[in-house]
């Protein structure tokens, strides 16, 4: 509860007006007789349907009616106006850039939008606090109701649409609301999805096609088509990527037939997390085997999201034409990749950090359609338990797809076929061990490894060593740390090989490798920038090597990540002067400002010659909720050749359509579209902009359950409006008039709480009777919930101490009949707590176990409450902690 004093809220705009927030020049009478009395004045709370917005404002009771302080209306409502008393003028712009509102009152005019005005007399009048204006005109210049009632101390503000300020108000609060769950997700309801022998597959379709005039080859008509399908057959999922080239003859097609199941429940005694068939990926361990996706077969009880390089990982996954990816680690932006051949994005040797490492990819579509994959990766702390074992095996041909149209150029420079098996073992909470049997066909030799390595953290570090062998002599050694000290992380890595296919490489290779980087957070004034640093020697068998060595920094400045990157390259040569050494530079930025979304990379060479070589920027400019606009300017100093580009984004319910026009400086005109699309199957083959064969999604339904029985009866209404919950995200579309609606693009596979929003209820005595419901979300297959409404109340009480004063800061849970957690309040200085919105029913207050330890007090309060129609708010009174009693020691 908000429990804020009109004085003390009156002391704070007096210290803005004495601060100069406010210029407040001596009154000005008008001659009517009447002038600003401060003894007079009332502080009213400004009210817009259910908000109380800023701390108030002052008025004054006047002979045309009430006038408002002028500085305090705009402040409460965040309008952007600038007041300049010196001049007599008012000017800016109300809720839209359009409703432009100019007040002058030293000529008596005040205009807004369209409409011009004379200001009557009263209109306008000068008090100590500034101006002082009719709340009739500020109710025309706004274009909003105002009810001023000084008897009730309150401003009533009525608009049939939210106003900006609203929605603020309205995001905080949700972002107040939504926090990650420190719960365990197994507790909350579970929404069952079970497997069926067939589930008819969703689709997601994007077409391109454009028509591009060069001056040396005429016309050419490019047309593209990539489709996306997920669903579900002999109890397993699948999923299936056709990608044609740009004459529309199909160049890729990818299948995967598989089973995914966090808990390990697969596969009865193999207690597998994982198994599949089709399009899988290999296995890389840093010494032998390539972890590019080929057709094959895979199975592992390995957890789903778990690296299986000792400190890098490497990303790989579906990015159709026109599409951008970039990769963030811990919030830092590290790396941007377009589509490869193949239609994919890759990130190669992701550097992991010792400790957490929250990774994000982001997808970037044509239409404005933005896509998430996250991951956490722990390195130290997920090694394999103690007693527990690890397993993982496959085979797979890198490369090759499983039907393949033509031969990939990817597919040239990895093994034909490779098959491995791998085994970890955790010996205690510090130490595992793991063994690799593997054999590949590298061209036409077949060729077989043994790798064997060992695993252990050492206080604030994490080292393997291990060891290779193959069947050809070959053999290799490498030792890895990964450490944090303090804020500084360390990574090293050595490597031996003689006579070795490195990673699947077709040649055998004698060489030595050693690496070390470091990543820390520099204060550079106030700032504080990430930054990494790191150094590379490769010394080959003819005694030739090359050093490498990088450095980036990485920083956020209020919307914008940048990172600066500079690489130097130098070969020494066994024989000979060995050319000079290569300096790069290149910069990445991605950010915002207002609506519009910026994202910029160029590239430079300084040595041994200094020239530019690319650069490229674009703005995505969200022109309204439907309507979007791109432009990107480009310039390749290689081909020197600049070009630029503009699109316009339209975003239906049922699709997104890009049109986009291209003109380059050697003369070459393109224009062409980009449609996105999706089909539902379980609703008719309905269409959706959402994606729902690539991602997880849930379809939501939202009825009052007036009978509290749990389901839906055919009398029973739908609400209307209610806005979903899907962990920390909401969802920008309410339940349509059925109560249903459809939230795509969640994560496969990670369990997900589904809630409502309750602020966005027409009815405020309303709560959903299962407050979350928890759904493992599958592509292709949208999770059926049902979210019931009940009637709901409020439960409030005061703790106090023994002698009577409230206990401030406690932290309070509200438990249900069964004895679950359903909510947690703090009591407030006077030790009042409220619990809002509860569902009817019979509950229980205790101390949380945290706040008991701290205040010494028995967590039990010995104390319960019952919500239902006939009593929807629970008094409890003042309720007494009892200290832990203490036992005397004898002497």
């Amino acid at each position: 509860m908000l429990r804020i004093g009109k004085k003390l809220r009156a002391i704070a705009l007096l210290g803005l007006a004495c601060a100069g927030g406010i210029s407040a020049p001596a009154a000005t009478p008008i001659a009517d007789g009447w002038s600003a009395d401060p003894e007079a004045q009332f502080l009213l709370d400004v009210n817009v349907r259910r908000l109380r917005l800023g701390d108030g404002v002052r008025a004054y009771e006047t002979p045309e009616g009430t006038c408002i302080i002028f500085g305090d209306f705009l402040t409460a409502l965040d309008v952007p106006m600038k007041i300049d008393l010196a001049a007599k003028k008012a000017s800016g712009w109300a809720f839209k850039e359009q409703n432009r509102i100019v007040v002058d009152a030293s000529s008596g005019v005040a205009t807004y939008g369209q409409n011009t005005e004379k200001l009557a007399r009263g209109t306008v009048r000068e008090t100590p606090e500034g101006w002082c204006v009719d709340s009739a005109a500020l109710a025309r210049w706004f274009g909003i109701g105002i009810k001023a009632n000084t008897g009730a101390s309150a401003l009533i503000l009525e608009s049939e649409a939210k106003l900006p300020v609203e929605l603020a108000v309205e995001r905080e609060r949700r972002a107040a609301q939504i926090k990650p769950a420190k719960f365990d997700l197994k507790s909350l309801p579970q929404v069952k999805l079970p497997y069926r022998m067939w589930r008819a597959p969703a689709l997601d379709f994007v077409v391109s096609a454009g028509v591009t005039y060069r001056a040396n080859d005429g016309v050419r008509v490019d047309r593209s088509t990539s489709i996306y399908a997920a669903g579900e057959v002999a109890r397993m999922s699948y999923d299936a990527k056709l990608s044609t080239n740009a004459k529309g003859v199909p160049s890729t097609l990818r299948l995967r037939a598989y089973r995914s199941d966090p808990d390990a429940g697969l596969l009865g005694p193999l207690k597998a997390t994982h198994f599949g068939f089709g399009d899988v990926a290999g296995l890389d361990s840093g010494l032998g085997g390539s972890g590019a996706s080929g057709r094959g077969a895979v199975v592992t009880n390995r957890p789903l999201f778990n690296p299986t390089a000792f400190d890098k990982t490497r990303f790989e996954g579906d990015l159709p034409a026109g599409w951008e990816a970039e990769l963030y680690r811990n919030g830092e932006l590290l790396a941007f990749a377009r589509p490869t051949a193949g239609s994919r994005y890759v990130f190669d040797d992701v550097q992991l950090l010792y400790g957490e490492n929250q990774v994000s990819i982001v997808l970037y579509g044509p239409q404005g359609q933005i896509r998430t994959r996250e991951e956490m990766i722990n390195v130290g702390q997920d090694n394999v338990p103690a007693g527990k074992t690890w397993y993982w095996a496959g085979v797979n041909q890198p490369g090759r797809d499983v039907v393949a149209f033509h031969n990939s150029p990817d597919a040239l420079t990895l093994p034909k076929a490779q098959a491995a098996v791998s085994v970890e073992h955790g010996i205690d909470d510090r130490t595992s061990v793991a063994t690799i049997a593997r054999a590949m066909l590298i061209e036409d030799e077949r060729v077989t490894f043994v790798e064997g390595s060992v695993r252990r953290s050492i206080g604030p570090a994490l080292v393997e060593a291990g060891v290779a062998w193959e069947s050809g002599g070959g053999r290799a050694a490498h030792a890895q740390v990964l450490a944090k000290f303090g804020k500084i992380n360390v990574s090293g890595e050595a490597l031996v090989a003689s006579n070795f296919h490195l990673q699947g490489q077709q040649l055998r290779r004698t060489v030595k490798d050693f690496k070390l980087a470091v990543d820390t957070p520099l204060r550079i004034g106030r700032s504080v920038v990430p930054a990494h640093a790191d150094v590379r020697l490769i010394k080959q068998a003819d005694n030739s090597s090359q050093l490498e060595a990088a450095a980036r920094l990485s920083t956020t400045i209020r919307r914008f990540n940048l990172a600066t990157d500079v690489r130097y390259r130098r070969q020494f040569l066994a024989h000979g002067p060995s050319p000079p050494g290569a300096v790069e530079v290149a910069l990445i930025g991605s950010g915002g400002i207002g609506n519009v979304r910026l994202r910029g990379f160029g590239s430079m060479e300084v040595a041994p010659q200094a020239r530019f070589r690319s650069a490229e920027l674009s703005a995505y400019w969200s022109a309204s909720e439907h309507v979007d606009w791109e432009g990107a300017l480009a310039y390749d100093a290689g081909a020197k050749r600049a070009r630029a580009r503009v699109s316009h984004i339209r975003r239906f319910d049922s699709m997104a359509l890009a049109v986009t026009g291209e003109a380059a400086t050697d003369g070459s005109v393109a224009v062409g579209f980009n449609l996105n699309f999706s089909l539902d199957p379980s609703h008719g083959f309905g269409l959706s902009r959402q994606p729902l064969a690539a991602a997880g999604a849930v379809r939501a339904r939202v009825y009052r359950d007036r009978n509290d029985n749990g389901v839906r009866d055919n009398s029973e209404p739908f609400e209307k409006g209610a806005l979903i919950t899907t962990g920390t995200r909401i969802t920008e579309k309410p339940t349509d008039e059925r109560g249903a609606v459809l939230v795509g693009g969640l994560a496969t596979f990670t369990p997900v709480a589904v809630g409502i929003d309750p602020s966005s209820l027409a009815d405020p005595n309303l709560v959903p009777r299962k407050a979350l419901q928890v759904v493992v979300p599958r592509p292709g297959v949208p999770a059926e919930v049902e979210i019931g409404l009940v009637g709901g109340g409020e439960i409030e009480g005061a703790i106090i101490k023994s002698g009577g004063l409230g206990f401030e800061g406690l932290k309070l849970e509200l438990l249900d009949e069964a004895g679950k957690i359903v909510a947690t309040a703090e009591t407030d200085y006077d030790g009042y707590y409220l619990f809002e919105r509860v569902p009817y029913g019979r509950y229980s207050v205790r101390v949380s176990a945290e706040s008991a330890t701290a205040a010494k007090i028995l967590p039990s309060l010995n104390a319960s409450a019952e919500v239902n129609e006939d009593r929807s708010v629970a008094r409890m009174g003042s309720i007494q902690v009892t200290k832990i009693p203490s036992v005397a020691s004898a002497n």
